[in-house]
């Protein structure tokens, strides 16, 4: 399994307050953490960095988040983007999930629930590089793990 120094994190926030909170915690836990204050930033980092996971503001001036969401994913479609919002509505939140979000967090968010998400994440892209080092995909014995802990193997 990777730690998290091989697993980069990119937020996306015009909250500059809450980016360097952010940036803090999840350095402090040993990732690589990159910000951007709006989208056209993020983008950019994107390029950069290429991380495996973005956090990302909905409302954000220039170019809201959903735009963001689109873009990045026209950029790199393995990129895991977890969305959050102190407004959105519920339809908005289902219609990102549709539109290649992974999930979707309400501020003020929860560090906690935070880094489990992000772990998850981690621990799910560990698992599908081993299946694709294997020329069978993931071996029974992976499957039964992956199972058991909630996730779907194919």
């Amino acid at each position: 399994m990777s730690g998290p120094d091989e697993f980069s994190l990119l937020f996306v926030d015009d909250e500059g307050d809450f980016l360097a909170t952010i940036d803090e915690f999840f350095t402090s836990l040993g990732y690589k953490v990159c910000t951007a204050h709006n989208g056209q930033e993020a983008l950019l980092r994107v390029k950069e960095h290429l991380p495996n996971a973005v956090f990302l503001d909905i409302s954000m001036p220039q170019m809201d988040g959903t735009e963001t969401l689109r873009l990045i994913h026209e950029i790199d479609t393995e990129i895991q983007v977890i969305v959050v919002s102190g407004y959105a509505s519920e339809d908005l939140a289902r219609d990102l999930l549709k539109h290649g979000a992974c999930d979707f967090f309400q501020k003020p968010v929860d560090l906690t629930r935070l880094r489990e998400t992000i772990e998850r994440l981690r621990t799910l892209q560990d698992l599908k590089s081993v299946g694709e080092q294997s020329p069978c995909g993931f071996e029974p014995r992976l499957r039964y793990q992956i199972k058991t802990r909630g996730y779907k193997a194919t």
